[in-house]
């Protein structure tokens, strides 16, 4: 800045409004009412706009090519402004994970039976088990709900496993998972038809195990999910829809990720588990150190050091491994220490890391890999001197913000991608190896108890429970710890001056307090020890805060306890600075006791006036301050760039025409910061680079930044020079916003360096209540930009109690204090931004003797006058709905309260509370730029309790000066909050009204009224003027019970700026909900200034017995801007019928109609192209493009579509390529409703794909359709008609339906109608009634709700002429608001509800599932279709139409509410919607009965409105006053336009004039017509969200439906439209398997090793595994050749529309009914070897989508594996009927066997015909196979075996071998009996 500007900024900066004479003077004073807006919705970052404001105007005072420094913050001497003294504090919500699982492909495995297991969390669910496949289909829905805080719920993981279940154990395949994060940031918190990819974590080397096909959507309150179609189709590309977030490579490598943990310090010191507790209670032993392990948990694994024993100051240096692919579908790793305890262990602290923000995903050597440190990281948590019983605990587990630093950790992480698999093994696994067995001892021996150590293990290791065994868990290894420079410790200074402490509680007040700053361990008096110094470092490292022994003669208090602690033999003196031994930090004040404010005597104060307390900590830090300027610079930076956009977004807000310019100032600013800021980090990156300090992530953040930035320059430019588009502002400010973001992201530094700097209250040396300030925003560098946004400024800080929130305002003290942050060498800057007036007692800018008081040179006395106005918007505080507020105003040593107002949201005070003498140090200047502030409370008086908290808020007070003319100042609105919630806005000036010596003579007076009260002066209140406001009172609705009685005789008073207006009494709720009355008016004097409008409100009272009355509810509404009266714009008037422009067009279009008309464009309905070329814009619309199609039977009227020869040959001949649909997949398909919404659904999604490609095809087509169609008729206009001549009504099918898109279709809404058209209030608004108390619990809403009120509201200036007309007006009945509102009586309607289907509900039953069925409520009326219930479905087609008639107003409301049946007990509500019913009915969008696309008389879509389209039109003209419709034959008019179209139509040879065609385009079109066109409701289904009371807002499941209203006095309507869902076909499916070949031999003979198989094949449809058939078995095959001649038969039903098998099934034998499912129609055939012993050989399988499988190969020879992956063209069974051919089968993707197959589909009756036998039976019995003789089993026939697997081969040996027997029997028979023949032969002889 230069200096002659300089203190005219700090002016502006200081002051919020009093903007001196700047140029813009007057704008602000106007309009920058809402200044504080912007801070009540942004988040808390964002610095309010008022002071925001002041910046713009700074940026538009200065040229644009300024340099970046002048344009930094000016000198303000206090922080921004900050209207939320309470930070919001996240508490647990309501959330809910829904998965789909579709179905799997692909998985690995041979026959298996897979399932899929899904875990969250501890919650496990599983689906069904599918038998014998590798692509099972599921179509299962699960629902998961969890109550918790947003951070915890979104690290919680989600993992699929896909198991093998056998009947005693199963064994994984493959598993899948991602956290909840990664789901909630994708479009629409949803992955949508996603294949999430397998792997085996435990096995890297083997890669994918197979693909899983889901949906996973997360929802909070209020998300609502969109339903996703769910199909299987055969020819999908799943790599290209992998589940992954968009921008992942599809193929992901493993990576180990290795969290180095080396050490940590300044731990807590006690032993604080339960034992320990006892131990010091019996002993009085204050030793019990903590003994620390760290665990690091990523992604489901966890892994943990060793613990370190009975020490603050642990080393470990050990690394944690984590194997996991990258980029992790994981965003965050979580690091916690933890104390082992001998009960159980307690956590110390919790540190999360962001991977986003260490690593960068950018292609090229732009990204990086997550890499960390090795730095420090500092843990917070609960306060250090934690007791037992204390509620903090959560704190250190990461929930919440920390109230205490709890010691730091060393660590560093780094990723290592695997370069392939087991093949190429990293160094470090091989490293690794040896040092396994050794650790994984260590670590299992403690972790025996619990993964994660003691109790705690829940917390801290989450789910590790089952990976801690499995190679799956992380490895623990040794790690060298990298060498750490003692010397290079830096000495910072805090030094800070307490200005101000106010609002001191008066239970805290009784005893001296004090306030203790702290920086780590440093300053922190109550910690029993002193600084540890770190074990084995070198003694210099322990340089620390010296003992104190000189105490300060001020400081008695401090002597004791600090001198204690400190001179512990840890912390030895060091001689080396001589300055050290002198000096001694000085961290808390001195004691004193507080006095009372004066006023209403509710809080107490520290009388600062005098002198002001310093403090200073002196720390020692590594010196790496070169991260917090980095992000500093990026702050201030993002800081300009916020308050820029904020500004621009306010002036576009209030429709400003500069906002354009000053966005794009703002803009090219952003770019000049952006480019010092990429200079900077240039000029460190080359400086630095070779210093060894810098971290790796240092030098590839600055980077990183660097690379940002250039690229937000780019977008930034881009936006500055684009043209202005269509979105214009709006889009330019969302697209800035977004920017913003970008930045903020970028600002953040994830290695910490100085922890962050807490102030408490000591009272009675107890802790009291704390507040947290970042060290980055205090720290003090040379450079501006580099300086954090609150050094050496005055900030407020609110103390708060640690721990759990208390209701209401938790504020226990207000401080204002000056900090200032540093190192010791740039000590001597500590007290350059002091405010002008204030010296340092003693000492001075010098860290060896920094002053320890700051004494006051001036003192002023003043007066501070508030202004209270009013309020609006407050929180709801008593049980009626309303609240009694008052406001309490506190400033410094003052406090006064206001009136209390009686039941009211928005109170008027309208009182002035003068604060008198003041007394505020400092020079005037200061105080007059940057005076304290106020803190402005709001109330709600109880007459017994004590008062509520409703909100508070700080205003900044405009200074009036003595040497100044004085003004007055003006009303603004600050926005007032509650906590988290919004708690309205406050109405109120503030002024701080110098007084002269002399006296106060100078000052305005003041009004006193009665009671001592001051009002707000004259020139101070808003200018009022007179203003009508008109109000239409229709009636209320949904009233629910008062005190246990129904309503029944209500009455509305309108309140409006003091005045009431009332409605008429209802005299019998019951019969007639609707006022008699139905408008009055009042005149109101409201301010001209409109943001000062006041609110208005809406009450309801009910009058009882005895002219009691009772509150029901009440409504308020804070903006009257949307009541304004504009006039509305003139129709535009009839024109003669000899108009000019009528001759402007030649006669051509008169002909063309006819050709063109005849052939139908298939183009979307509601697209519209102009194809013809229109010759006068204004006057002639030809409405050729959507003129009707052709080609399907029931078109009555127009017989004589010209279909003409040409075109219909060159369409059925191109049909027997290209793939038939629904009505060919059997020729007997007969047109319903369904094969219309089936067409619509298929249009849909392909407009869905966004591809222009199918519509470009489709309009050529219809161009050339045209064409001929257009020369054909020229030329045989006569014949044209007999040729296509029908019999009238008679709907056989005249053309083959090639293209679906030629049948008539519907909108399909994925959301309800309301949010397609808003909620149909263009003629009246519905206001909402609330009683009981507002609070910020789930639900509460929908309880305070207690019905509505309908009526409408008009709001306008009189001027003096009109107030006489006005008198006239009234009695005419002349009113603005009624205009087009119908008559208030009741109506008979008749009410059809179509309700189609549901999808995703929420589970009902314990299995998963629920038998949901219908009931419809309207008024009294109920309808229960519980007979029609659906068993075992959560996602029921019900395809069910009910009827009913209604009277409105009485019976509005039509609630669907679907409910699950049970056989025992009640049945349970799944899920209700609500129409309002009269609203569709009144609306000018004409929500009754939606436009079809097409008229046709007959049919399926049979014209079903009781008027016709030219009738409506007629209708529609007469309610708005337009002159027409005038019908000419060819053509029809109305106001000014001409509509040309075919009305003439053939009809039984007689030319027939038909107008209902092209009205009804009129109507599709009805949007374009001036003044009073808009879009009328299509024919559509809509999908409505169905809610539950007990879970408020959350999704449970959706129905689409909807609803025709009918008024009785009409014409009947034709009969209700038949949805009842399609029955499924029977069809047969009957296969031949004649033979096999080439099928691998698994047997080998024992005898013969000779290799053969025992062939036989089974097959299945998928779904219909009970009538599994086989083939009898071919033995001994032994060249893989089998031959059968078997017949399988599978009967089946099928829905041909949805391509689906339809299976009913009792799922187990205690199910009462049977469960559909629709599955996909897959033919499975498998070949086996057959065992006799043990069980059968799988040997391969073949799996055939009966859709699109390919043909078969002519022989064997040429059948292939690849024969299935080709993309060669696709047969499907149900066009071709029969198919033969040679199939591959296959197992683990090889070739196992080839099978020759026949197949023939017949449907049931044909079947029924000409049944077959199974197997080889009769009728029409197959031959028996010619099998080898060798075709037999060894178990039957032992002799054929013997005879050819022996005898054969092994005739010869056989013999010989007999042979040579019988001669050995002979000999041995000779020796037996030769030496008795011959001794006989002795004896004898």
């Amino acid at each position: 800045m230069d200096p002659g500007e300089s203190p005219q900024t700090q002016q502006r900066k200081g002051k919020i409004f009093g903007l001196k004479g700047k140029k813009k003077k007057k704008k602000v004073n106007t309009d920058l009412v809402l200044a504080n807006k912007g801070a009540v919705d942004t988040e808390e970052e964002l610095p309010s706009e008022a002071s925001a404001l002041q910046e713009g105007e700074n940026i538009e005072d200065q040229p644009g090519s300024s340099v970046v420094r002048t344009r930094i913050i000016p000198n303000n001497k206090r922080s921004k402004l900050k209207t939320r003294i309470q930070d919001s504090e996240g508490k647990p919500q309501s959330f809910q994970i829904s998965i789909n699982i579709t179905e799997a492909r692909q998985l690995v495995g041979e026959n298996i039976d897979p399932s899929v297991v899904i875990e969250i969390g501890d919650e496990k669910k599983q689906t069904s088990v599918k038998e014998g496949t590798n692509a099972p289909f599921y179509n299962e829905y699960f629902v998961f709900d969890f109550f918790a805080h947003k951070e915890v719920f979104f690290d919680k993981v989600i993992k699929m496993t896909v198991m093998h279940s056998k009947m005693l154990r199963s064994f994984c395949i493959g598993s899948f998972k991602l956290d909840v994060w990664t789901v909630y940031k994708q479009p629409g918190h949803q992955f949508i038809n996603k294949w999430a990819m397998l792997t085996n974590p435990g096995d890297i080397s083997t890669g994918v195990k197979g693909y899983v096909k889901c949906d996973i959507s997360v929802s909070a309150k209020g998300d609502a999910m969109q339903p996703g179609l769910k199909a299987s189709d055969a020819e999908e590309q799943i790599d290209k829809n992998l589940l992954i977030p968009e921008g992942f490579p599809s193929e992901r490598p493993w990576a180990r990720f290795c969290v180095k943990v080396y050490r940590a310090e300044g731990l807590p010191r006690n032993n604080s588990s339960i034992m320990a507790n006892v131990t010091k209670a019996f002993i009085g032993d204050n030793t019990a150190l903590i003994d620390p392990y760290v665990v690091v948990s990523f992604f489901k694994q966890v892994g943990r050091t060793s613990t370190q024993k009975s020490t603050a100051d642990p080393v470990w240096n050990e690394q944690i491994v984590f194997t996991e692919m990258f980029p992790p579908l994981c965003q965050r790793m979580k690091l916690q220490v933890w104390d082992e305890g001998s009960m159980s262990d307690v956590a110390i602290g919790t540190h999360y890391f962001d991977l986003r923000r260490i690593s960068n995903e950018q292609d090229g050597d732009r990204g990086f890999l997550p890499t960390f440190g090795p730095a420090w990281i500092n843990l917070y948590g609960s306060a250090r001197n934690f007791s037992l019983g204390d509620d903090t605990g959560e704190l250190n587990e990461g929930i919440g913000e920390g109230v205490s630093y709890r010691g730091r950790v060393y660590m560093e992480l780094a990723v290592e991608i695997l370069s392939g698999g087991a093949g190429s093994e990293s160094k470090l696994s091989r490293m690794v190896k040896p040092l396994k067995d050794t650790k994984a001892g260590k670590a299992g021996g403690k972790d025996g108890k619990t993964p994660a150590g003691g109790g705690a293990g829940g917390a801290a290791g989450g789910t590790a429970d089952d990976d801690k065994g499995k190679a799956v868990g992380a490895e623990v290894l040794p790690v060298e710890s990298p060498p750490l420079n003692a010397d290079n410790k830096e000495s910072f200074l805090l030094f800070g001056a307490l200005f101000e402490a106010t609002m001191i509680d008066r239970k805290i007040g009784d005893k001296p307090i004090s306030f203790e700053f702290s920086l780590g361990n440093y300053g922190n008096v109550l910690e029993p020890t002193g600084q540890p110094s770190l074990s084995g470092a070198s003694p210099a490292v322990s340089r620390r805060r010296k003992v104190l022994d000189v105490p300060d003669s001020s400081d008695v208090f401090s002597t004791s306890p600090l001198s204690s602690s400190h001179s512990s033999p840890s912390s030895p003196l060091l001689p080396r600075d001589p300055q050290d031994t002198i000096w001694t930090s000085k961290s808390t004040t001195s004691p004193e006791k507080p006095l009372i404010v004066e006023g209403n005597r509710h809080y107490m104060y520290l009388p600062l006036e005098k002198q002001k307390t310093c403090i200073n900590v002196l720390s020692h830090w590594e010196d790496r301050t070169y991260r917090l300027y980095n992000s500093n610079m990026l702050e201030n930076i993002a800081v300009l760039f916020e308050e820029g956009v904020a500004n621009a977004a306010e002036l576009h807000r209030k429709s400003d025409p500069g906002a354009e310019h000053m966005l794009k100032t703002v803009l090219k600013e952003f770019c000049m910061d952006a480019r010092s800021f990429i200079a900077a980090a240039e000029a460190k990156l080359k400086a630095e680079l070779k210093s060894t300090y810098l971290t790796q992530l240092d030098k590839k953040r600055l980077t990183m930044c660097k690379q940002e930035l250039e690229s937000m320059i780019g977008e930034a430019q881009f936006l500055v020079e684009r043209k202005r588009k269509a979105g214009g502002v709006k889009e330019m400010l969302q697209d800035a916003t977004k920017l913003t973001h970008k930045l903020r992201f970028l600002v953040v530094e994830p290695q910490h360096t100085v922890p962050d700097i807490f102030v408490w209250l000591l009272s009675n040396n107890k802790r009291v209540a704390y507040a947290r300030v970042r060290a980055r925003d205090l720290l003090f560098s040379s450079s501006q930009e580099a300086r954090g946004i609150h050094c050496g400024k005055i900030i407020t800080l609110f103390m708060k109690p640690p721990g759990k929130r208390v209701a209401g305002l938790p504020v226990q003290a207000k401080i204002d204090v000056y900090l200032w942050f540093g190192t010791c060498s740039e000590s001597i800057h500590m007290l350059n931004d002091l405010p002008a007036g204030f010296t340092p007692a003693t000492g001075g800018a010098d860290a060896s003797c920094p002053p320890t008081h700051l004494i006051c040179i001036a003192q002023h006395q003043f007066q501070l006058r508030c202004h209270m106005y009013q309020a609006r918007g407050l929180i709801a505080a008593d049980n009626s709905g309303l609240s009694d507020p008052f406001a309490r105003v506190t400033y410094l040593s003052h406090s006064q309260t206001t009136n209390v107002i009686s039941q009211t949201l928005s109170p008027t005070w309208n009182q002035c509370l003068p604060m008198k003498s003041l007394l505020l140090s400092g020079e005037l200047q200061h105080i007059q730029q940057e005076p304290p502030r106020v803190l402005i409370e709001v109330y709600d008086d109880d007459a017994l309790g004590k008062a509520e908290y409703l909100g508070a808020t700080v205003v900044v007070p405009e200074v009036q000066l003595t040497s100044d003319t004085y003004t007055p100042p003006t009303l603004q609105y600050s926005p007032l909050h509650c906590g988290s919630q919004s708690g309205g806005e406050l109405l109120a000036a503030f002024e701080l009204v110098q007084i002269p010596q002399s006296g106060e003579q100078i000052l305005p007076e003041l009004e006193e009224q009665e009671g001592g009260i001051y009002t707000v002066p004259a020139n101070i209140r808003p200018v009022l003027s007179t203003y009508r406001l008109e109000v239409l009172f229709w009636g209320l609705r949904e009233l629910k019970k008062v005190q246990l009685l129904s309503v029944d005789r209500p009455q509305v008073f309108i309140e409006c700026a003091g005045k009431t207006l009332r409605s008429s009494v209802i005299q019998k709720y019951k019969s007639n909900p609707n006022f008699t009355t139905l408008v009055d008016s009042i005149e109101l004097e409201l301010p001209e200034n409109e943001h000062l409008h006041p609110p208005l409100s809406i009450t309801v009272v009910d009058w009882r017995a005895f002219g009691r009355s009772t509150l029901v509810g009440n409504h308020i509404i804070n903006n009257l801007k949307a009541f304004k009266y504009t006039p509305p714009p003139a129709l535009p008037a009839p024109i003669q019928k000899d108009t000019p422009p009528k001759v402007t067009y030649s006669p051509e279009p008169a002909l063309t109609p006819e050709p063109q008309g005849t052939e139908g464009l298939s183009q979307p309905a509601g697209e519209s192209s102009s194809t013809v070329a229109v010759t006068n814009q204004d006057f002639l619309i030809t409405v050729e493009e959507e003129a009707p199609r052709p080609g399907l039977p029931t078109r009555k009227p127009k017989p004589a579509k010209k279909m003409d020869s040409s075109t219909k040959s060159t369409r059925s001949r191109s049909t027997k390529r290209r793939r038939r649909t629904i009505a060919d997949e059997s020729a007997e398909s007969v047109i319903d409703w369904w094969s219309k919404y089936y067409a619509s659904v298929e249009k849909q999604a392909k407009q869905r794909e966004g591809s222009p490609f199918p519509h470009v095809f489709e309009r050529a087509l219809s161009y050339h359709n045209m064409l001929s169609d257009g020369i054909d008729s020229l030329v045989s206009s006569q014949s044209d008609g007999d040729k296509k001549r029908k019999p009238k009504g008679k709907g056989t099918l005249e053309q083959s339906p090639s293209l679906p898109s030629k049948l008539a279709t519907l909108r399909l809404y994925n959301k309800e109608l309301e949010a397609e058209f808003g909620p149909f209030d263009d003629w009246v608004n519905t206001y909402e009634l609330f009683r009981g108390k507002a609070s910020e619990e789930e639900g509460a809403s929908e309880e305070r709700f207690v019905g509505k009120f309908k009526g409408r509201f008009c709001l306008y200036k009189l001027t003096d002429d009109e107030e006489e007309d006005w008198e006239d007006a009234v009695d005419t009945g002349h009113f603005k608001v009624n205009r087009g509102i119908p008559p208030n009586v009741s109506v008979q309607v008749l009410i059809r509800v179509y309700i189609v289907s549901a999808s995703n509900l929420h589970p009902a039953d314990p299995d998963g599932k629920a038998d949901p069925y219908i009931l419809v409520r309207l008024g009294k009326n109920e309808i229960k279709d519980r007979d029609n219930y659906i068993p075992k479905q959560l996602n029921p087609v019900f395809g069910r139409s009910f009827e009913m008639q209604a009277k409105f107003p009485q019976e509005s409301l039509l609630s669907v509410l679907i409910y699950d049946y049970d056989m025992v007990g009640g049945d349970d509500l799944i899920g209700e919607t609500r129409i309002d019913l009269e609203n569709r009915f009144y609306s000018r969008h004409r929500a009754t009965c939606g436009l079809p696309s097409e008229y046709s008389l007959e049919g399926y879509n049979a014209w079903r409105d009781s008027l016709k389209p030219s009738e409506l039109l007629s209708k529609l003209c007469r309610e708005n006053g337009l002159d027409g419709p005038h019908f000419r034959p060819g053509r029809i008019t109305l106001a000014d336009k001409v509509f040309t179209g075919k009305t003439v139509f053939m009809h039984e040879d007689q030319p027939v004039e038909s107008y209902e065609h092209l009205s009804l385009k009129i109507l599709h079109r009805w949007a374009e017509i001036p003044v009073v066109g808009c879009k009328l409701v299509p024919e559509h289904i809509e999908t409505r969200s169905l809610f539950k009371k007990d879970r408020p807002g959350m999704d449970q499941g959706q129905v689409q439906m909807w609803v025709d209203i009918f008024p009785m006095d009409l014409p009947h309507p034709g009969p209700a439209v038949d949805i009842s869902p399609r029955k499924p076909k029977g069809y047969e499916l009957r296969i031949i398997i004649w033979n096999t070949e080439d099928v691998i031999l698994e047997d080998s003979n024992f005898l013969t090793g000779q290799q053969s198989s025992d062939i036989y094949i089974k097959g299945w449809l998928k779904g219909l595994e009970d009538d599994r058939q086989e083939t009898d078995v071919h033995y001994n095959s032994l060249t893989g050749e089998g031959n059968f001649n078997w017949r399988f038969v599978f009967p089946f039903s099928y829905l041909p529309a949805e391509k689906v098998i339809v299976v009913r099934k009792r799922e187990s034998i205690f199910s009462l009914d049977k469960t559909e499912q629709k599955l996909p129609a897959i033919l499975i055939l498998q070949v086996w070897d057959f065992e006799t012993l043990s069980s059968d050989d799988f040997l391969g399988t073949v799996e055939l989508d009966l859709h699109g499988f390919p043909r078969g190969a002519k022989t064997a020879k040429s059948c292939k594996v690849d024969l299935l992956t080709d993309r060669t063209e696709r047969i499907s069974i149900f066009q071709q009927k029969r198919a033969r051919g040679w199939w591959p089968f296959s197992k683990s993707g090889e070739l196992t066997g080839k099978v020759e197959a026949e197949f023939h589909l017949v449907t049931a009756e044909e079947a029924e015909k000409n049944p077959v036998g199974r197997a080889r039976k009769e009728p029409e019995p197959l031959p028996k196979p010619n099998r080898p003789d060798t075709s037999f089993s060894w178990f039957v026939n032992p002799f054929k075996c013997f005879f050819h697997l022996v005898w054969r081969s092994y005739k010869k040996y056989i013999i010989i071998a007999l042979i040579l027997l019988i001669i050995m029997l002979f000999l041995a028979l000779l020796f037996y009996t030769l030496p008795g023949a011959i001794s006989q032969k002795i004896v004898s002889g």
